[in-house]
């Protein structure tokens, strides 16, 4: 950050200069930024606690300060330092080590990779981590993590979590199928049993996969049986499809999936309308407290960005309309963000990470933009255009398009409803331009000092802490690291302005010509209030009477 003063003198003065040190605490992030001063040394590399699979990464769950990872072909156990604990190998497997029975051919003469579809974790009975992948049929694995008698590792005691399914006999029941090989999201909400919300992807082209066995439902809701060897639906009104037409045609993606208060919710991409090529983003909403789908309805979400913040237009009006990631906090003791989405500390908020859909496409663009929604704004939302009546049957469940209106005064919110709303929700994004030519893929958001961070992944291997705009180096997804939550370090902050201007949450400050934490300095030279002023060029004149020169100072 460069300031220029400009002083009339005479020479004999020259010590007055000194007064500039005063000068430069006061002006900071006054003036333009100078493009020196803003650089980052992205070659940095810092020493963090990493785990390297053999396989490539799919999910991760953690219980009990445990990590459990699920890859391709493995599920590994990780200490909080990320040293493995234990293995359970997944596949390559034959048909003969597969839960339940293949259907005819599928697989045959050979072994198939096991992709980890889903990973979730309980803890109402025995302490217990369920693994799903691509090549057991839509049947979870169960590993006994804790029977009450001593902990397990993971490869201790495992088995086919379904009803007189074992390796390679069996074929899996309705209830038993939970994933699809095309991508799933399951969401296990506890109250006195365990009940998975699962949401099941329909992508063109992979629903034949090989290794796939019956076809899951699109929408359900499960409980496991009191014998805990599989699931059941409390009735046939448990569960939602596609409608015939629609599959194996129709792109229907489950991103996302959280509870907050009575609700469960789940985020999808699909189209916008049967009649459109065009892709967008819903919100969907069900009870978590009903046994069947019966209160069920969904929401149309834009991120939008625009150069003018406070009066928008189409013209400079930028839309992301491909959810990539989201993450569901409370708001906590974050004054600023409390301000901004006008909630309270022990609200809900979602963050949501968007890209800019390539034209009629799912597919997203290297150009990413972060919306922040509270839930009680989305659940206001919800009832204003239920209440007003702008919503249609949702096609692609029920085969309709046409109006249709529950009436809250007259059926009452414990009625029946199946519904999308035909209004957009609109959020301006909260962060974008650091985004511009980057693919945001992953997203989570924990409080530090008083603050919510955000801790962005990109597709390249990046690692963004938004508040502090720090970087990782390219990571492969192979790779687990753990990275402190205020940041790697501060090597990579090269100017003391750069440094000084991080966020707090990143606890950096200047040091004798680098930027580190205090741990790292003599607490008599370590500063985050100011940088020593460096005069960079001294031109003097000869005025007609009184010399004088120009100073130019750099911050």
């Amino acid at each position: 950050m460069s300031l220029y003063f400009w002083y009339r003198m005479n020479r004999r003065t020259l010590h007055a200069v000194m007064l500039l040190w005063t000068l430069c605490p006061s002006a900071e992030g006054q003036c333009d930024k100078s493009p020196e001063t803003s650089k980052l040394n992205l070659s940095v590399n810092y020493e963090l606690p990493t785990f390297s699979a053999d396989f490539p990464i799919q999910n991760m769950v953690t219980l009990d300060g445990i990590v459990y990872v699920g890859a391709v072909n493995r599920i590994y156990a990780l200490s909080p330092n990320l040293t493995k604990l234990s293995e359970y190998r997944t596949g390559p497997l034959l048909s003969n080590e597969t839960c339940g029975q293949n259907p005819a051919g599928a697989g045959s003469g050979g072994m198939v990779d096991n992709h980890n579809i889903a990973m979730v974790v309980e803890n109402i009975y025995d302490k217990g981590l369920y693994s799903c992948g691509s090549a057991d049929n839509g049947v979870c694995r169960r590993h006994v993590l804790d029977d009450d008698t001593s902990p397990k590792t993971v490869d201790e005691q495992v088995y086919c979590f379904a009803d007189k399914v074992r390796r390679g006999r069996g074929q899996p029941g309705d209830a038993d199928a939970v994933v699809s090989p095309s991508g799933s999201q399951v969401l296990n909400v506890e109250s006195n049993v365990i009940k998975f919300f699962v949401g099941n992807s329909e992508i063109p082209g992979l629903e034949n996969a090989p290794g796939n066995g019956p076809h899951p439902h699109t929408l359900s809701l499960r409980k496991m049986k009191t014998s805990q060897n599989g699931f059941t639906f409390f009735s046939n009104h448990s569960y939602m499809d596609l409608i015939p037409s629609l599959r194996g045609n129709y792109y229907l993606r489950y991103v996302y999936s959280f509870h907050s208060g009575p609700f469960t919710y789940f985020l999808t991409v699909q189209r916008v309308s049967k009649d459109s090529q065009a892709y967008h983003t819903r919100i969907v909403r069900m009870c978590s407290s009903d046994l069947v789908i019966r209160r069920y309805v969904e929401m149309p979400l834009e991120c939008i960005s625009t150069d003018k913040r406070r009066r928008r237009s189409a013209k400079d009006m930028k839309v992301f309309n491909i959810l990539q990631a989201a993450h569901v906090t409370k708001v906590g003791s974050d004054v600023e963000l409390q301000k901004q989405l006008n909630v309270e500390e022990g609200d809900d908020v979602l963050f949501a990470a968007f890209a800019r859909g390539k034209p009629n496409s799912p597919e997203p663009s290297p150009s990413s933009a972060v919306c922040i929604m509270s839930l009680k704004h989305i659940n206001t939302m919800f009832k204003n255009y239920m209440q007003s009546c702008n919503t249609v049957d949702p096609y692609h469940f029920t085969g309709s398009d046409k109006k249709s209106c529950y009436n809250v005064v007259r059926a009452g919110w414990e009625g029946k409803y199946r519904l999308q709303v035909t209004q957009f929700v609109q959020r301006l994004e909260y962060w974008h331009r650091e985004l511009t030519n980057t693919l945001v893929t992953s997203i989570a958001v924990v409080p530090v000092h008083g603050r919510a961070v955000a801790y962005l992944g990109t597709a390249d291997g990046r690692h963004i802490q938004v508040h502090a705009q720090s970087f990782l180096s390219s990571t492969p997804t192979s790779q687990i690291t753990k990275v402190p939550l205020i940041g790697p370090g501060c090597g990579h902050l090269t100017t003391c302005t750069s440094c000084l201007l991080s966020s707090r949450v990143t606890e950096c400050g200047w040091c004798d010509g680098r930027c580190t934490r205090a741990d790292q300095c003599p607490a008599s030279v370590w500063t985050q209030h100011y940088c020593t002023p460096v005069i960079t060029k001294v031109i003097t004149y000869q005025g007609p009477t009184v010399p004088f020169f120009q100073l130019w100072v750099m911050c």
